[in-house]
């Protein structure tokens, strides 16, 4: 399970660190693709399948030409360096708005990688949403 947030930084060649904690759920490998709204979502290779067959599963043709035709051109495997880092494709920095400062946040099955600040902006508005947390 991924739990946390985490203060990142992607240097001049797209290599960002991946959080300790994360690194050793990612022994099987990952795959990296656009998310929902404007962050990179990594899953597990294992549940990356898993979750494409269930959002496929529900889909009309021409909803799944275009879901297909959005998330798998963009997609990426993800090979980790000696250091722990991985490289972000530029076209998937580009799409995120990704700056040198992120943040990776854990949501339950997959992490996420956020600009900082759009990060800030996101759970500032969520907070004053409301507090209808069930915890």
């Amino acid at each position: 399970m991924f739990l946390g947030e985490y203060e990142h930084t992607i240097d001049a060649k797209g290599r960002m660190a991946i959080p300790a904690r994360f690194r050793a759920q990612m022994d099987k490998g990952a795959v990296i693709s656009k998310g929902m709204g404007t962050c990179l979502s990594v899953y597990m290779t294992e549940r990356w399948e898993e979750r494409s067959n269930e959002l496929v599963a529900g889909m009309s043709s021409d909803e799944l030409r275009d879901f297909e035709r959005r998330i798998y051109p963009s997609a990426s495997e993800i090979d980790l360096d000696a250091q722990g880092r991985m490289v972000i494709p530029a076209k998937l920095r580009t799409y995120a708005n990704l700056s040198s400062e992120v943040t990776i946040a854990g949501v339950r099955d997959h992490f996420e990688i956020w600009d900082r600040a759009t990060w800030q902006a996101y759970q500032e508005r969520l907070d004053a949403e409301g507090s209808n947390i069930p915890f």
